[in-house]
């Protein structure tokens, strides 16, 4: 190469030191109503946004989603994880799977790499579905996330008591080992044997002795109350009476409620939203409903057809409104974690067991101790409206227990069928002159209400 020419050719074959900047892609988050993502040309990264969880592209059930393309575009969960399909109450709300096929494996990879796997975990745990700020306190975060850890922390903690059972009740050596993952996934402190499992019922264990211990100690304080403030009781019902006769069926009662409401699953009814606040409003409404005189009326076929006035139907058919929309909404969420038809399943049983065998009896008298634990047992969906009105069912149920006592549904049917059976004495008056085959005394019939003539005499 001659000198004279070296610089122009040194020039020519010399590559740019100007990098080339690639052309960057943004999109525009996607509704659920849109089938792909709207890519626009943009310069500037910091009005790049990540992909929230309506833009996950694609969610299969056992593992990582793939694009048609075969790219995997975020990375697989754990498949032993329980999801509430098997039952397992461990509530996997994520978005439903999507395709995009219009998109390049280049584009794919992008919005992959954009997504950080702290934002796929959020966008499918449950804790994170509803937790979005009100307008109000959307200037005030700090406020608002204190308020609320005060409202949904537990007044004594799960592990705590375990750890202190554990200690004083377990043989051998315990050890701090672990840390038990509830199963809600919050992460819950807690303890285990040492190279062995302690078969001792675990965080659910102490779940249902705060439970068992919270309901009974409410009921012995609305009961001293309602006596305190003159609510309408049973004036002979005593808490000595409560525990010879109601409450061993009171514990078992509140041992369904626990399970059959997934009260296990959840972190615990001390806290004071939604539970405290709602289990103090189901103790206290049943009794301030009787200082209107159109609701001191009880819910029976007598009951309806010969005593409920006019302004008592418009409220029933006021809470049917309510209920309609309440039911919808149950459904709907059941729908969405995949357990609708368990759940039907599930009403139907329970509908067999509470009231179609008492349904065609003119004595049975839906109590709203009775009515509220069919009904709260039911309303086990991780929703807060749901959470909600169980708080309420259980507190509906303390109170009925506290001012009324277990009456039984069948009314003094079932005091003549119990009465009569063992022979009492005082049934005299129900005596024929007759004997049984057996040698037994023969009783009289009891005579029923008749709501289709509203005759109550009950005289034999």
């Amino acid at each position: 190469i001659k000198q004279g020419n070296h610089s122009h050719q040194t020039t020519a074959m010399a590559p740019s030191t100007t990098p080339i900047q690639p052309k960057r892609l943004s999109y525009a988050p996607i509704h659920r109503s849109q089938s792909a993502i709207d890519f626009v040309d943009d310069d500037s990264e910091s009005q790049f946004p990540r992909v929230e969880s309506d833009a996950v592209l694609c969610k299969s059930h056992g593992g990582g989603g793939v694009d048609p393309d075969g790219l995997e575009l975020h990375p697989r969960h754990n498949s032993n994880q329980a999801t509430d399909a098997d039952d397992g109450d461990t509530f996997d709300d994520s978005p439903s799977p999507r395709r995009h096929s219009n998109l390049s494996a280049k584009a794919l990879a992008y919005l992959r790499d954009r997504t950080s796997s702290k934002e796929i975990k959020i966008s499918r745990d449950e804790r994170f579905r509803h937790q979005e700020l009100p307008m109000l306190c959307r200037r005030c975060p700090n406020a608002y996330s204190r308020l609320a850890k005060m409202l949904t922390t537990n007044l004594i903690e799960d592990g705590a008591l375990l750890r202190l059972y554990r200690r004083t009740c377990c043989e051998g050596h315990v050890h701090h080992q672990r840390v038990l993952q509830g199963r809600e996934g919050v992460e819950e402190e807690g303890v285990h044997e040492h190279e062995s499992n302690v078969d001792d019922g675990g965080v659910i264990l102490v779940r249902l002795a705060k439970f068992w211990a919270i309901s009974l100690l409410g009921i012995v304080a609305v009961h001293s109350l309602a006596k305190w403030v003159k609510w309408e009781t049973d004036q002979d019902y005593t808490i000595n009476d409560f525990i010879i006769y109601d409450f061993t069926s009171v514990v078992f009662d509140l041992l369904f409620f626990f399970f059959a409401g997934r009260i296990h699953n959840s972190s615990g009814i001390d806290v004071l939203f939604p539970w405290g606040f709602f289990i103090v409003a189901g103790a206290i409404y049943p009794s301030l409903a009787t200082d209107f005189e159109f609701l001191r009326h009880s819910l029976s076929m007598f009951e309806i057809m010969c005593n409920w006035p006019f302004i008592l139907w418009i409220y029933v058919i006021v809470l049917v409104v309510f209920a309609v929309v309440f039911i919808g909404a149950l459904l709907r969420s059941h729908r969405r974690r995949g357990v609708l038809i368990s759940r039907l399943f599930e009403s139907v049983v329970l509908l067999f067991i509470f009231i179609l065998p008492y349904a065609t009896n003119n004595n049975f008298h839906l109590h709203h101790w009775y009515g509220m634990l069919w009904l709260g047992s039911q309303c086990n969906a991780p929703d807060w409206f749901s959470k909600c009105f169980q708080a309420y069912a259980l507190g509906s149920y303390i109170n009925g227990i506290a001012v009324y006592g277990r009456d039984p549904v069948l009314g003094c049917n079932y005091a003549f069928y119990r009465s009569t059976n063992q022979e009492c004495p005082f049934m005299t008056c129900y005596e024929e002159s007759t004997m049984g085959e057996n040698g037994t005394d023969h009783y009289k019939d009891f005579v029923e209400p008749n709501w289709r003539t509203c005759n109550a005499d009950a005289l034999p």
